[in-house]
């Protein structure tokens, strides 16, 4: 005997004590319940036994004749389709719903294997649905016209996909979908190009405010504000989609960012405003720690205030050929702005002793001005820039002839080097 079979006797002990011991009596006590019961129920059932009769009477003429039969036959097989569309509404239901859902993700499919037509078929059988959403994606008709706009888009039918947008419901609609809504919207609005640039930026705006982190929209506000020349205003906005750029595009955005401040420093510049370009050169440096570009503007700030000497050192701290340039030219300026040995310290580079050596020439030191333009043409090699600096030294040395020599090679250089990417873009295209 098992432990339920233990238990079920320990659980009806005090049932069985309580139940006389004749069997006949045991089955009166236990039949008593059903028998009040019944009792209790008598009239309700006796209404029941009416109804049923009545119906009998009813049905039974009909069976007499072969009409009644056909008749009776109809409204059993329509009763019951009825109970059963009834018992059955929410499952069909759910079926259009998941049955639309797959033909959507059927679309997204085509995309994805490159077939548009199809994809685009797919998702206009979507669009045209008009039956119950699915639970788990209550948006996909909403979804489809989207995809349906941008597929317009890409082939250059705008007004098609305007009319796609248009169809979108917004209220409602969760964040991603609105984002790409807000998107598509912009995109197909400057495509069109009949909206005038004043609503198309109160458009962007808006869509910028409500969704700040995205890097589509605020490349449209790039371009919208790039039309206006507010250099200003453009690097606050590339700095913004640096930010939110994804990695793969990162690199490539940080460097337009820097190049943009560039820019907005030379306009700072140009506007005479020093202590803004100043401002923009730190931000730079920190966009960028590894790009000259900070050190040029800075060392540019320094030579529009007139100080030399700081100008050169920022240049040279960049040591890059554009600060190296922008020293040769300085100094052809101002000869006196440093000397050679604190040229040297400013900006380490071989480059430099090309200046050193044409300062020193200046200067009437012929020996050691020869000895660096040696060292620096052996270190260098014979490049075009190379050459005339040489010309220029040896010019400053009093031996026209050989100046006028590397100046002639120097431009064969550049005419080769030019043919030579000449041949290459020929042979690209």
């Amino acid at each position: 005997m098992g432990f339920g079979d233990t238990f079920r006797r320990i659980a009806s002990a005090p049932f069985r004590a309580l139940l006389p011991k004749n069997p006949w009596l045991r089955v009166l006590v236990i039949a008593l319940p059903f028998v009040l019961l019944l009792a209790l129920f008598g009239p309700a059932l006796d209404v029941v036994l009416k109804l049923i009769d009545l119906t009998i009477r009813v049905i039974e003429p009909l069976l007499q004749t072969m009409p009644g039969r056909i008749l009776l036959l109809l409204v059993v097989f329509t009763a019951g389709a009825v109970f059963a569309v009834w018992l059955l509404r929410s499952r069909v239901r759910d079926m259009r719903a998941e049955a639309a859902l797959g033909r959507h993700l059927q679309a997204v499919a085509s995309l994805v294997g490159l077939d548009h037509k199809q994809g685009r078929e797919r998702f206009r059988k979507v669009a045209r649905y008009r039956g119950p959403s699915p639970d788990r994606y209550p948006h996909v008709v909403q979804d489809a016209n989207l995809k349906l706009a941008r597929l317009c888009l890409d082939a250059g039918r705008v007004d098609e996909g305007l009319a796609w947008l248009t169809r979108v419901v917004e209220p409602g609609l969760p964040d991603e979908l609105r984002r790409s809504l807000a998107q598509l919207r912009i995109r197909a609005l400057r495509l069109q190009g009949e909206v005038l640039p004043a609503a198309l930026r109160a458009e962007v705006d808006k869509a910028v405010a409500r969704f700040p982190e995205d890097p589509l929209l605020l490349a449209e506000l790039r371009d919208l504000v790039a039309h206006t020349d507010d250099l200003d205003e453009l690097a606050d906005v590339q700095g913004r989609i640096a930010e939110q750029s994804p990695p793969s595009s990162a690199a490539r955005e940080r460097q337009r960012l820097v190049e943009t401040l560039s820019a907005a420093g030379r306009g700072r510049l140009e506007r005479g405003d020093h202590e803004g370009a100043r401002k923009i050169a730190k931000k730079l440096g920190a966009v960028d720690r590894d790009s000259a570009a900070s050190g040029l503007l800075l060392g540019d700030v320094h030579r529009a205030t007139g100080n030399w000497r700081q100008a050169i050192r920022a240049w040279g701290a960049t040591r890059s050929p554009e600060g190296l340039d922008r020293i040769a030219e300085l100094l052809s300026a101002h000869p006196d702005a440093l000397d050679p040995r604190e040229l040297l310290e400013a900006c380490p580079m071989q480059g430099t002793l090309l200046l050193v050596a044409r300062e020193l020439a200046r200067a009437g030191e012929s020996a050691r001005a020869e000895r660096a333009a040696r060292f620096a043409a052996e270190s260098l090699g014979p490049t075009p820039t190379v050459c005339a600096v040489l010309a220029e030294v040896l010019q400053l040395l009093g031996r026209e002839d050989k100046a006028r020599l590397l100046r002639e090679q120097a431009v064969a250089r550049l005419l080769t080097a030019q043919h030579t990417e000449e041949r290459g873009a020929g042979g690209g295209t």
